[in-house]
């Protein structure tokens, strides 16, 4: 029994440390960031965050975890329909997208911007969009889409979703959940139509 209230006593403060980080990136950008705000927004004693995160760097990605399985989630909603392709399938995968820049746009935000000077973040960043782009590039194929590069294709439209959600959704919500679905399907649905 102590080993488990120890053990949720760790988990909490975590959790504390990460809701803490979250709630400074959505007033400021990454780099203006340190780790005794962090700290003191999140009640803590400094010297407790070495004892769960290496740096805040290793704290962003622990708390964009959860933003990237979204992401991945609404990725997999699109390969899984991609042989049996329509608007609708497309929209609630797009919807998921949305969503979960709704819920995360802030750390999805500072994940970006600390990606042009951490390279293990640039790397991982890379590597999502490799496989995003993979999934999109089949997708497009699959529809038969009317496009002579179909990873170019995939690239740009990933692109255009990253850049224009981190904008609406990166800081304080700049359009509604419902605009930006329908704004980014009306794009999708003009390159996917055969």
């Amino acid at each position: 029994m102590p080993q488990t209230k120890i053990r949720q006593s760790r988990e909490e403060s975590r959790q504390r440390i990460i809701d803490a980080a979250e709630d400074l990136i959505r007033e400021r950008s990454y780099a203006a960031l340190t780790v005794d705000e962090v700290m003191a927004q999140a009640g803590i004693g400094r010297t407790l965050f070495y004892r769960h995160f290496d740096d805040l760097g290793d704290l962003l990605l622990r708390a964009g975890r959860d933003a990237m399985d979204e992401l991945f989630a609404a990725q997999e909603m699109l390969a899984e329909r991609r042989e049996r392709y329509s608007a609708e399938s497309l929209r609630e995968a797009l919807a998921a997208a949305v969503g979960a820049y709704r819920r995360h746009g802030p750390i999805l935000r500072a994940v970006a911007e600390a990606a042009s000077d951490d390279d293990r973040i640039a790397a991982g960043q890379e590597n999502i969009r490799r496989r995003f782009d993979e999934i999109v590039a089949l997708a497009l194929q699959d529809a038969k889409a009317p496009v002579d590069d179909y990873g170019e294709t995939a690239r740009a439209l990933n692109l255009l979703n990253e850049n224009y959600l981190r904008d609406a959704f990166g800081s304080a919500p700049r359009v509604s959940e419902k605009v930006a679905v329908r704004t980014l399907t009306e794009i999708w649905q003009a390159v996917f139509r055969p």
